[in-house]
């Protein structure tokens, strides 16, 4: 912008140059020195365009800048929110194994609880088994012991009745 600012005030001088020589041209009737004073007028405006066309491409620059920045930015900002869902995604993986993992945990033990009563019912029912035929056995000991002192009643009955036989 410094050489804006140089070219407005060589614009200006030139301008005040150009009013008195052409003032003076006029007055004195000096054609030339009137067209010198009109020739410092255009460098005038000329500079003050050129000043102009200088500034207003300096804000496009800065607009350009800025655009760049706000892109640049924008990049940034979608990089961070694909690294975030990224990361939530990560985390939705990792909960959702852990769930797994515990689902998976709660089955063993209720498999391994079911083994367990059913193994559990088994032991009952052979214990039940082994009760009973112990109790049948009792019983069957017991009709033979019955049977046995019949029988040895029996052969005493027949031994009274036949002393002969015996033996």
């Amino acid at each position: 912008m410094s050489n804006a600012n140089s070219g407005l005030i060589g614009g200006l001088t030139d301008r005040v140059v150009g009013a008195a020589k052409h003032l003076a041209g006029a007055i004195t009737g000096d054609e030339d020195l009137k067209r010198e004073g009109e020739l410092h007028k255009d460098r005038a405006a000329a500079s003050a365009e050129a000043a102009e066309l200088e500034n207003a491409a300096e804000r496009e620059q800065q607009k350009a800048q800025v655009a760049e920045r706000k892109q640049a930015v924008e990049a940034e900002r979608e990089r961070l929110d694909a690294e975030l869902e990224a990361e939530a995604r990560e985390a939705r993986i990792r909960h959702d194994e852990a769930a797994a993992q515990q689902a998976a945990e709660i089955d063993a033990a209720r498999r391994a609880a079911a083994v367990d009563k059913q193994t559990a019912a088994k032991d009952d029912a052979l214990r039940m088994e082994e009760q009973a035929a112990s109790a049948k056995r009792m019983r069957a000991e017991r009709e033979a012991s019955q049977l046995a002192g019949k029988a040895r009643r029996a052969e005493q009955a027949a031994q009274a009745l036949d002393p002969d036989t015996a033996k």
